[in-house]
């Protein structure tokens, strides 16, 4: 098994891509908490069924995806991911309405990209081990 550059930067570009997601869901939360989503008459508040459809695929995939390296663990795992991304989308979409502090949501978003791209860097160092330990023989008995 060969890691090519392309690959590992677009899984890299990935994980970052769901830390932003991530951060905006939970900048989103905060800002429907405050009030501040529905200050402008708040249009969003009827595509809400449609986000969450959407949402509800976006985590089946999210949960296939990343399966080796975000919370690999989690028995459930599809039922958890399609739950969280019917709450998560729409929270989402939540932060660019009304008046959104751009400093809470922008701190927010990079420490869950930062969470995020270290839970991959650990699963992308694991599975290379496995693949170099299986090329090199690495753990097998001398002699053999």
């Amino acid at each position: 098994m060969r890691f090519r550059a392309v690959v590992v930067f677009a899984r890299l570009c990935g994980a970052a891509g769901l830390g932003v997601f991530l951060g905006s869901a939970v900048a989103g939360l905060i800002s429907i908490v405050t009030g501040t989503a529905f200050a402008r008459g708040a249009a969003w508040v009827t595509g809400v069924p449609v986000l969450a459809v959407l949402g509800a695929l976006a985590g089946l995939a999210i949960a296939w995806i990343t399966r080796r390296w975000f919370v690999p663990q989690a028995s459930h795992r599809r039922l958890l991911f399609t739950a969280a991304g019917v709450a998560a989308l729409p929270l989402a979409v939540g932060v660019a309405q009304g008046e959104p502090s751009i400093p809470v949501a922008f701190t927010l978003i990079a420490a869950a990209v930062m969470l995020t791209v270290t839970l991959w860097v650990r699963g992308y160092r694991r599975e290379t081990a496995q693949v170099r330990a299986m090329m090199y023989g690495y753990g097998r008995p001398a002699g053999r």
